[in-house]
């Protein structure tokens, strides 16, 4: 039994409990269920320790529980379905705070930082560029509930909402090989991010089963927007037609937008020179010209499910079994995907 101190704050019961502070507070102002075994832990704690506790006097303004979510693009549709799926979710019970990192691994880290400061009941994160292990260490110790999308972090206080990307782009370049691709190129996204090594290792093996190389030079690394597909494709088109690739998976869905618009401005052709498959299935994708064969992702449900299994470890329930729940990713077929070029070569002359 612990030692009575003389003015013991409400982070010292947190610490005693095995709580974060905002779990205490939920349970001392009876503001957000949570487990009975969790409130007997505060309850036991505050004893020990002596926490005098004042109850909020005022009651004219309920007391707000927010939730914070970090996305990595705000101007990626793909988030905003996530986010319109968590915000459904949490409706009238948590205020959900998003915070933009613009891929960057500063910035994500700061937002870390200043979270562990703050009394929020739990934390989403999509998209996160920073590592695993890294992402784990920035909020567990304070025993705030997190839930990562996309991501496999293993950790107790930690649970993983998941797309099986290596399987996903291995099903993706297995539809290219059926139509006779050979040259295969993958537009890669940031290179810390774990997602965009899990979708080349996909290629990779599809590839490799079908004893076809993976030539590095097909792979170009660009910012995961539209303005980085056009770029990265730009510099596969400059390669000799006997050299380039006549199929392209792409990171997202805005790179291959912006891969479509560069194999337009080249005066080549989609998909009778070049096909195209992006990730994600985002709104747009079945409108571009042609439309897109893409990877889909559960976006909105995906974001509901995150916020769902949050909300049970704010209540004290511990993550998934097995740390992550799998969701689907089918590929969706459309115009942009079509037979290799029957001479070997792709391309008229520019």
């Amino acid at each position: 039994m612990s030692t009575k101190q003389a003015h013991p704050n409400i982070a010292e019961v947190a610490r005693q409990a095995g709580v974060s502070p905002s779990t205490v507070s939920r349970v001392l102002n009876n503001t957000v269920p949570v487990s009975e075994d969790v409130r007997k832990q505060v309850l036991r704690a505050s004893a020990e320790l002596g926490y005098r506790h004042v109850p909020h006097r005022s009651v004219k303004t309920p007391q707000i529980n927010s939730i914070a979510m970090l996305i990595p693009d705000i101007l990626n549709p793909f988030f905003a379905e996530i986010v319109r799926g968590v915000q459904d979710e949490s409706a009238d019970e948590y205020l959900p705070l998003l915070l933009d990192t613009a891929e960057d691994v500063q910035r994500e880290k700061q937002y870390f930082r200043l979270l562990t400061t703050q009394s929020i009941c739990g934390v989403i994160v999509g998209g996160s560029r920073i590592a695993s292990e890294e992402l784990a260490a920035a909020i567990s110790h304070q025993k705030i509930p997190l839930v990562v999308l996309n991501r496999p972090v293993r950790h107790p206080h930690v649970a993983c909402i998941m797309v099986d990307f290596q399987a996903a782009t291995y099903r993706a370049t297995c539809h290219l090989l059926s139509l006779n691709h050979t040259r295969i190129s993958y537009l890669a996204g940031p290179v810390q991010s774990e997602a965009s090594q899990a979708r080349r290792r996909g290629v990779e093996s599809a590839l490799a089963e079908a004893g076809l190389p993976f030539r590095p030079e097909l792979c170009p690394v660009s910012f995961p927007s539209v303005d980085g597909g056009f770029q990265a494709m730009s510099a596969l088109l400059t390669l000799p037609a006997s050299e380039r690739p006549t199929a392209v998976v792409a990171y997202n869905d805005l790179m291959a937008l912006g891969a479509l618009h560069a194999i337009r401005v080249h005066h080549l052709r989609v998909p009778e020179d070049i096909s195209v498959i992006g990730i994600d299935d985002i709104a747009m994708a079945a409108h571009t010209n042609p439309p897109l064969t893409t990877i889909a992702q559960p976006k909105y449900r995906m974001g509901r499910v995150a916020m769902q299994t949050l909300r049970r470890m704010i209540q004290g329930q511990p993550p998934p079994e097995e740390g992550y729940i799998l969701m689907e990713s089918p590929l969706i077929v459309r115009e942009s995907t079509g037979p290799a070029p029957a001479s070997g070569t792709n391309g008229h002359p520019s």
